[in-house]
């Protein structure tokens, strides 16, 4: 059985925000410390515990300073719990969840919900591999009576997942990748494919225009989709994350849909190693720079 930790286990572990911080100071400057001013190497007491002065520049820096947890409202332990929440549990949290169960406002969870998305991000350093299967949906479904990849107000997102087949020998989906794109276009796919996709990979799609200038650099294999029937694996996807969409967060659009589909794969990809998927999520919270409150574009809000 996978070991995953539990919600006594992770309180017992941050049970305070000494202990947070604890476990911050061992993140940012276990392998060494280095000024984010002058690179000075050398540090003396700051003006608290938590602080590293350096002896170069003088400068004091807190061990949440240009951080996303940089004077972080909530307070440490309830922030380290909300992320324990949205990358253990296997469909998240809204952030109206959040807010009842950690109480707090809405709009507190919302934007801390945000700032741990953007920390969820691909790093796109590992792009999948050997057989690959490609296909677009639309947030809200395709439009009736039309044909065509037809956008009207809905949003279009090009999907890739990795086949695999396990230990019982069953083909399954290995990693998978997501994009909200403009169009079902080459120049829109070309980024996507090599961002995501291993050059050497086998690429199947259905038989879309869209994918046909790709073939140059690319093996692309390409079938009739028969409504899903033929991209199985791929077509139980998309269906995760919509029902996903439509079950924890009722609606998504606008410029937020992209920070969803990070959310929802984030997870899905580390689906295989629960007991250390919070961990991974603080890493990249604190390699990043503290989002201003402007710039997550709060007109947007979908829980």
């Amino acid at each position: 059985m996978q070991n995953v930790m539990t919600i006594a286990a992770f309180r017992k572990k941050f049970k305070t925000e000494e202990y947070c911080l604890s476990y911050l100071i061992n993140v940012k400057w276990g392998n060494g410390y280095q000024c984010i001013k002058c690179n000075g190497k050398q540090y003396g007491k700051g003006r608290q515990w938590f602080y590293r002065r350096c002896k170069q520049c003088g400068y004091d820096e807190s061990v949440t300073a240009n951080t996303m947890f940089h004077k972080c409202k909530l307070g440490l332990a309830r922030a380290f719990e909300m992320g324990f929440r949205l990358s253990v549990k296997k469909k998240g949290m809204s952030s109206c969840e959040l807010a009842k169960e950690f109480g707090c406002h809405q709009m507190s969870a919302w934007l801390l919900k945000a700032e741990y998305q953007n920390a969820m991000k691909s790093s796109d350093k590992y792009p999948l591999e050997d057989e690959v299967e490609v296909d677009e949906f639309l947030v809200g479904g395709f439009t009736e009576n039309t044909r065509g990849r037809s956008l009207e107000s809905k949003q279009l997102v090009v999907l890739a997942i990795e086949k695999v087949v396990d230990k019982k020998g069953k083909t399954t989906i290995g990693r998978a990748y997501a994009k909200v794109i403009e169009n079902a276009s080459a120049k829109e796919f070309k980024p996507f494919f090599e961002q995501k996709i291993d050059i050497g990979s086998d690429v199947k799609t259905d038989g879309w225009k869209g994918y046909w200038p790709l073939q140059k650099d690319w093996s692309i294999e390409q079938q009739l989709s028969d409504k899903g029937k033929g991209f199985p694996e791929l077509h139980v996807h998309i269906m995760n994350i919509k029902n996903w969409l439509r079950g924890t967060h009722h609606k998504c659009k606008g410029n937020r849909l992209q920070n969803y589909m990070d959310e929802f794969h984030f997870r899905f990809n580390r689906r295989g190693f629960l007991d250390s998927i919070l961990y991974k999520l603080i890493g990249r919270a604190m390699a990043m720079q503290p989002l201003p409150y402007q710039s997550i574009r709060i007109c947007e809000l979908n829980n």
